[in-house]
């Protein structure tokens, strides 16, 4: 440690240059897993936290809730496929709101209380128990307020605030299926009769969900079951998402590594004749190696807490319309992926370390 300790005393500059640009490849990763996820999460928070096994759409709306149109008697149909405890019916529907005065567009999701596919995520209040109540994740609202639908004139009391739970980016609002079949009629006057969107399903203790899926699109005509999370992954638009999220952050980390790496290769190639010396007179590889990977240790913790810090006040500054928070449990696996990798790296120079002829110090100043 003291060798260490010495030599970056020493080489402020130097080090602080490096520990400079490793914080700032180490916040670009942390905030673009951080929006990364923030993003998906308000495209599909919904579907996400539904407390369901599974769900069920018409068989022609590729994959996509809001294309799916089913008759309400196909909640009675999944019920009886063997495997499946209970069904409840889902319906959602995208409209306009009026929202402290403000006209912005919401999506209304209706649930069964009773059943599956009510909303998780509550985080103040309760959830809707009777008509003309709603849970809300978004649009700035508070317990008590209420909430207009246009054109349909429904007005909604607030009773419960959400968070995670919103859907397509835009504020997201629960209510019981009896208030969503009449916003739902009054916003699409003439349909013969409200059409659901999917039929959200539970299991029975010993049943397998994608077993029981599969028997539900084969038992019922003109449906498609999904375990919950292929519901979620099968979403238009979010492996996109994902995959593009995924290749920035992926080439911002092997950025960072591989400038940790080639930058004590550099520095130990420049000590190569030092390192002989100290070699000479009885200094093992080991205490060498050492050097390095405390070196490279002070520098990757250093760099993350500064990082750690730049990201937290780009999260309080962002105003990105969709709820933004670090995820600790992100932040730990990105400090010590990086710090690994970053040891791994440093192998190159205790490599060349280890192989130090100590004869050569004969010619070495």
């Amino acid at each position: 440690m003291s060798l260490a300790g010495t030599e970056i005393k020493r080489a402020k500059l130097r080090f602080g240059l490096l520990t400079g640009a490793v914080s700032l490849l180490v916040f670009l990763v942390l905030l673009l897993s951080t929006l990364s996820g923030a993003l998906i999460g308000a495209l599909v928070g919904a579907l996400q936290g539904l407390r369901t096994d599974g769900l069920v759409y018409a068989d022609f709306a590729r994959d996509n809730i809001a294309a799916s149109r089913m008759e309400p008697s196909v909640v009675d149909a999944v019920a009886a496929v063997p495997g499946v405890a209970n069904a409840a019916a889902v319906g959602t529907f995208t409209t306009a709101a009026d929202i402290a005065g403000q006209q912005v567009d919401v999506q209304v999701f209706g649930f069964e209380p009773d059943g599956p596919g009510s909303p998780s995520g509550l985080s103040d209040g309760r959830l809707p128990s009777a008509p003309g109540e709603a849970a809300v994740d978004g649009g700035d609202v508070a317990i008590g307020d209420t909430i207009t639908l246009d054109p349909a004139g429904t007005d909604l009391t607030v009773v419960g605030l959400l968070r995670g739970a919103q859907f397509n980016a835009i504020p997201t609002m629960y209510v019981d299926l009896d208030t969503y079949v009449e916003a739902a009629a009054a916003t699409n006057p003439g349909l013969p009769f409200v059409p659901i969107n999917a039929v959200a399903f539970a299991v029975q203790p010993d049943a397998d969900v994608a077993t029981v899926a599969s028997a539900i699109t084969s038992d019922v005509p003109g449906v498609k079951g999904y375990t919950r999370d292929d519901a979620v992954a099968l979403i238009p638009g979010i492996e996109s998402i994902t995959q593009s999220f995924g290749i920035l952050v992926g080439l911002t980390f092997i950025i960072g590594i591989v400038v940790i790496g080639f930058f004590f290769l550099i520095l130990t190639v420049q000590k190569l004749k030092p390192f002989t010396l100290l070699r000479a007179i009885g200094t093992g590889t080991g205490r060498l190696a050492a050097t390095v990977a405390i070196q490279i240790t002070i520098v990757v913790w250093l760099a993350s807490a500064i990082a750690l810090g730049l990201t937290l006040l780009a999260v309080r500054g962002l105003n990105t319309g969709i709820p933004v928070q670090l995820d600790p449990q992100l932040i730990l696996t990105t400090i010590l992926a990086v710090w690994i990798f970053s040891l791994l790296a440093g192998l190159l120079s205790i490599r060349r370390i280890a192989r130090i002829d100590p004869a050569s110090a004969v010619g070495a100043r």
